[in-house]
């Protein structure tokens, strides 16, 4: 999971093509979840890290394991599906 709070317009939307461009899916504005292998994860790190630098930004990566992901509860309910996305 990896949340954000970003200050800067064109920082905040090229952190998110980047979590976007890594499979990570957004669950809320500044919120994005997914699954990655140990060293894809560092990679993503390092190059949030770059898009970050100089910005006001606060990245956080969080490690989180696949059966909390699955049995968190959302509050409303999660949005209606097409296809494979959730329309937010």
């Amino acid at each position: 999971m990896v949340a954000y709070d970003v200050s800067e317009d064109d920082v905040r939307n090229k952190i998110a093509e980047v979590l976007k461009a890594f499979g990570l899916q957004r669950i809320q504005r500044s919120v994005f979840v997914g699954r990655l292998p140990p060293a894809l994860v560092k990679e993503l790190a390092e190059k949030v890290a770059r898009v970050a630098r100089c910005a006001n930004a606060q990245v956080v990566i969080f490690k989180v394991d696949k059966r909390a992901v699955e049995t968190a509860i959302r509050i409303p309910p999660a949005p209606a599906k097409r296809g494979n996305v959730e329309l937010y």
